[in-house]
């Protein structure tokens, strides 16, 4: 009964261990597939967050409207106070009142043809866009488009 004893545990034996490597084999195909997609998000998440080169350059030197700029703005667009309020500034001279990129708000002194002097309390829009109040009046001005200067 010895010998049939050794001969059942062995088969039982070989069976076991095919039916561990099954039980095994089978976990495999479950995690292979979840562990494959986990890294591809992984490396699509890191890889993804990429700085974006033209971004970096705006933040390491960010663009700072000049005088210069907006008194052309205002010359070639602001209307004159007078009917028929035609766009014919001869000389505008414009002050910067904020510290950051756009500036804002400006005071600007915008003269005419028609001998007209009109000032102007500008802010700029970071679309390049411009409105303007009439100072003493409750007229405004609107106009486009400012002409951004090249990052330094």
């Amino acid at each position: 009964m010895d010998r049939e004893d050794q001969a059942d545990r062995r088969e039982r034996k070989a069976l076991g261990a095919a039916m561990s490597s099954g039980v095994e084999l089978r976990h495999a195909f479950v995690l292979a597939p979840i562990l494959a997609v986990s890294i591809g998000g992984v490396v699509a998440g890191l890889s993804g967050r990429g700085a974006d080169d033209a971004f970096l350059a705006d933040q390491r030197n960010p663009t700072r409207v000049n005088a210069e700029a907006v008194e052309e703005l205002m010359l070639t667009t602001a209307p004159d106070p007078e009917p028929p309020h035609a766009r014919s500034a001869t000389r505008s001279r414009c002050d910067a009142e904020g510290r950051r990129e756009l500036r804002n708000p400006w005071r600007c002194t915008v003269q005419y043809r028609s001998g007209s002097v009109a000032r102007f309390v500008v802010t700029i829009k970071s679309d390049g866009s411009y409105v303007g109040d009439y100072v003493g009046d409750t007229a405004r001005a609107t106009g486009c488009c400012l002409r951004l200067p090249a990052a330094e």
